[in-house]
């Protein structure tokens, strides 16, 4: 009998799990968890935006993102603003202690990523980069051509 290795996307997958845990793990134990590093990273990124612009930019369905908001806003770490161009719209930027806590978590994410990558080169990790963009978009590709309505699994 022939031995194959097994699939690439087996290792793929529980790589991306254990990355998972331990990057939430590195949030929590800087106080913050996984929506809370995705909205502050965002607002950081792309400055004071409308909520629809926040959801659409971090890939999150309205009510999830409403419930990350309101929870930071009630922290005190992003503050919903009148649009002044549309009063209907809000604006949220983050606040003093957002952006104190966004460059904590940033500083965890930092040191875990230096302890998983130990001992991975400039090039290595340049490919890996590559690789993972590549399959990403071959992803992305793939969602495209699936069924609208296929099973849920």
């Amino acid at each position: 009998m022939v031995s194959h290795p097994p699939p690439l996307a087996k290792q793929i997958v529980f790589t991306a799990k254990a990355m998972r845990e331990a990057f939430e793990e590195a949030l929590t134990s800087a106080g913050g968890s996984l929506g809370t590093w995705v909205v502050l990273s965002a607002l950081r990124d792309v400055g004071c935006v409308s909520q629809t612009a926040l959801a659409s930019h971090v890939h999150l369905e309205g009510a999830t993102i409403t419930h990350h908001i309101d929870r930071l806003e009630t922290a005190g770490l992003v503050r919903r603003l009148v649009d002044p161009v549309d009063r209907r719209v809000r604006r949220l930027e983050l606040t003093e202690q957002g952006e104190a806590l966004q460059a904590r978590l940033l500083e965890a994410v930092i040191a875990l990523e230096r302890q998983v990558m130990t001992g991975v080169t400039r090039a290595e990790r340049e490919l890996i980069e590559k690789a993972l963009a590549r399959i990403q978009a071959n992803l992305a590709s793939v969602a495209e051509r699936l069924p609208e309505h296929a099973p849920a699994r």
